[in-house]
């Protein structure tokens, strides 16, 4: 039976906390499709249309609930204790009993110096396991170099540490553009080529042009004001990436019970 459906596995907790994770980003997606269904303008206008701007302005003064923002910080809250509940479940019962609240899965963007290399230690101090204390290593964002800051990992601790510190994740408002069924693949990736400022041809440059133009509808989504090395990634998928990816970790360590 796979650990996610054992309530007698040692990482049954873990299964939970993962499963609640899930339920909340559901949850969420259901709010905030709500909440814009319910605004004036759940679609924004065409560009060639006189209320374009006015759909913009709205969108962009529109005060976005708190709660978003709570129920986005609980799920990352949910992905960083589940690594510290790995680091619990191999650490000694004298660890646990003795160092209770330094125990937790350390997380590093840099290579640590002498005296982060000492608090790195002090939270894994009760792990024996050689592969254990591999992996965790092996896991640090900073081996990634340059792109630490983009490693899931670093993304849920520094969202877990500013959530505690300033109370809220940070949200906001921006467009997100949908297009009908049957649209070339082609033609979206133009698109979204386009958006990013990439350098198109003349005639890509065109298809994208028009295809927003003509069959792409524009509509509000709540997107994190900062999330890694991007900005403005829509809250759901951004939270389903943190999900699937501490998933994936806690499948590695599960192989080493």
């Amino acid at each position: 039976m796979s650990w996610t459906e054992d309530d007698s596995h040692p990482f049954a907790g873990i299964a939970k906390k993962l499963e609640r994770a899930d339920e909340n980003i559901v949850n969420l997606h259901s709010e905030i499709l709500t909440f814009f269904k319910a605004s004036k303008y759940p679609v924004l206008p065409d560009t060639n249309d006189k209320s374009w701007q006015e759909g913009v302005n709205y969108h962009r003064e529109l005060q976005i609930p708190k709660r978003f923002s709570v129920l986005a910080g609980e799920i990352i809250h949910h992905l960083r204790s589940c690594l510290d509940h790995i680091v619990w479940h191999f650490s000694s019962d004298a660890a646990r009993r003795l160092h209770e609240n330094t125990l937790e899965f350390p997380i590093l963007r840099k290579p640590p110096t002498k005296d982060e290399l000492t608090r790195y230690d002090r939270k894994i101090q009760g792990i024996t396991n050689a592969n254990v204390r591999a992996l965790i290593e092996r896991l640090q964002p900073y081996q990634r170099g340059a792109d630490a800051v983009g490693d899931p990992l670093c993304i849920i601790h520094d969202m877990d540490r500013f959530d505690k510190h300033r109370e809220l994740v940070i949200v906001t408002t921006c467009a997100n553009l949908t297009f009908p069924p049957g649209t070339s693949l082609n033609v979206i990736a133009d698109v979204l080529a386009y958006r990013k400022g990439e350098t198109l041809s003349n005639a890509d440059l065109a298809i994208a042009r028009r295809a927003i133009k003509q069959n792409a509808k524009v509509t509000p989504q709540i997107a994190f004001a900062q999330f890694g090395k991007g900005e403005t990634q829509f809250v759901v998928p951004a939270l389903t990436y943190l999900l699937k990816a501490v998933d994936d970790v806690v499948e590695l360590f599960e192989r080493e019970i």
